[in-house]
C-alpha cells in the first residue's frame, strides 16, 4: 500500500509540473484551462491522498498492534484472546497474511492446549476415583476391626437423644455396606459383605432393646399427663399409650401425627391408643412393616 501511495504522490507532482507549463494537457475536460486550476486540483488531490495514507496507516498500525497482542497472549497461553485479535485483521490489510498464518498457528496451540487439559481432567478424575477407593477400603476396614472387638452400646441409654445416637450409627454402617456392595472394586465389595452380616446380627438384637428402652423412657415423661406407655409383641414391636385424653379419636390422630416419624425410626409397627388402662381394644396405627434385619440407608 505505501509503494502505491508513493506511485500515486509522484504522478500526481509529475501532474503539476505539466499542468503548469502547458495546463490544457492536463486539464483536457476544461473549457479554459489555467495554471491556478492546475494547482487546485493538485491541492485536491494531494489532500486526498493524504486521507487516504492516514486511513491506511491507522489500519496497519492497528493490525501491528493486534499481532503485537496477540503473540504475546499466546505467550501467556491466552490462545482466545489471540484468536479473537488475530480475526479483526480484514482482507484488504498489507498484514492479512502475516495474521492468518499467525492464527493457524494459534489454533493448532489452542486445540492442543485442549487435549492436554481434557487428559489432565482425566487424569485427575482417575486419581480422585483411586483416592475415594482407599478411603472407602479404608473405612470398612477401620469398621470390620471396630465390629470384631465388640461395640458397648450400653452407653447409648437414658436419653431419647442417646437411643436416637445408636440409630444413627446403624444407618452409617448401612450406607457404607450399600456403598461397597455398589463398588466395581471386588476388595471392597468383599469388606463390605463381611461387615453385613454382623451390623445385621447386632440390629436384631439391639432394635427390641431400643425399643423398650424409648418406651420406658417416653413413660417417665408422660407419667405427669396421666398417660401409660409400654411396649407388647415379640420383640417390643408394639408401643402402648393408655389416657383419658384419648377417649377422643381426634386426639388419637393428632398425637399419632407427632410421633409417627419417631416411631418408625425405631422400627415400631404398630401403635396402639386406649383411653384406660383395662380396656380391651385399642385403635391401632401401622408403621414400619420391615424387619430389624434390613439395613437402614438413608439417602445422602
Amino acid at each position: 500500500m505505501n509503494g502505491f501511495l508513493g506511485f500515486l504522490t509522484l504522478a500526481l507532482f509529475i501532474a503539476l509540473i505539466v499542468g503548469l507549463i502547458k495546463p490544457s494537457i492536463i486539464l483536457r475536460w476544461s473549457k479554459k484551462p489555467t495554471r491556478l486550476k492546475v494547482i487546485g486540483f493538485w491541492f485536491i488531490g494531494f489532500i486526498g491522498l493524504g486521507v487516504i495514507a492516514i486511513a491506511t496507516a491507522n489500519k496497519e498500525e492497528m493490525a501491528k498492534s493486534n499481532i503485537e497482542s496477540a503473540n504475546k497472549y499466546i505467550k501467556e497461553g491466552k490462545y482466545e484472546n489471540a484468536i479473537s485479535d488475530l480475526k479483526n485483521i480484514e482482507e484488504d490489510n498489507p498484514l492479512y497474511q502475516e495474521a492468518q498464518e499467525l492464527l493457524q498457528k494459534t489454533d493448532s496451540l489452542s486445540k492442543l492446549t485442549e487435549e492436554e487439559k481434557l487428559l489432565a481432567e482425566q487424569a485427575e478424575l482417575a486419581k480422585a476415583k483411586e483416592e475415594e477407593k482407599l478411603k472407602q477400603k479404608e473405612q470398612l476396614e477401620r469398621e470390620l476391626k471396630a465390629v470384631n472387638n465388640g461395640v458397648d452400646f450400653s452407653n447409648y441409654r437414658e436419653t431419647i437423644e442417646s437411643l436416637q445416637i445408636e440409630l444413627v450409627l446403624f444407618s452409617t454402617w448401612g450406607n457404607i455396606i450399600n456403598d461397597g456392595e455398589k463398588s466395581e472394586d471386588p476388595e471392597i465389595q468383599k469388606l463390605a459383605k463381611q461387615l453385613k452380616p454382623k451390623v445385621v446380627k447386632m440390629q436384631v438384637k439391639e432394635f427390641p432393646i431400643l425399643r423398650k428402652e424409648y418406651a420406658k423412657i417416653v413413660a417417665k415423661k408422660m407419667w405427669e399427663n396421666d398417660i401409660e406407655v409400654s411396649t407388647s409383641s415379640r420383640g417390643n414391636r408394639h408401643i402402648n399409650f393408655s389416657g383419658g385424653v384419648f377417649a377422643a379419636n381426634k386426639n388419637k390422630q393428632e398425637f399419632q401425627e407427632q410421633v409417627n416419624e419417631v416411631l418408625t425410626m425405631f422400627r415400631f409397627n404398630q401403635s396402639r391408643y386406649r383411653w384406660y388402662k383395662g380396656e380391651d381394644e385399642y385403635t391401632s396405627y401401622t408403621m414400619y412393616e420391615g424387619k430389624d434385619s434390613e439395613l437402614m440407608i438413608f439417602d445422602k
